[in-house]
């Protein structure tokens, strides 16, 4: 059977795995860190400071 858990806090994470490692029926394989979402903004930092916004582009993309 696989389980799949998401912890929000990291801290709270790891201690649930060290935890869940010393029962001897569970298999740990890998630990998956999740992406974390960023702002628009954050992530383009060519439109800093500028008026615009996702829609406005795919509507200046679909228009070529």
């Amino acid at each position: 059977m696989r389980v799949v858990l998401e912890v929000e806090n990291s801290k709270e994470g790891r201690a649930l795995i060290n935890c869940l490692k010393q029962l001897p029926f569970v298999k740990i394989r890998e630990s998956q860190k999740l992406k974390k979402e960023h702002k628009f903004e954050e992530i383009f930092g060519i439109w800093k400071d500028r008026n615009i916004t996702k829609e406005k582009l795919r509507e200046k993309a679909w228009r070529m």
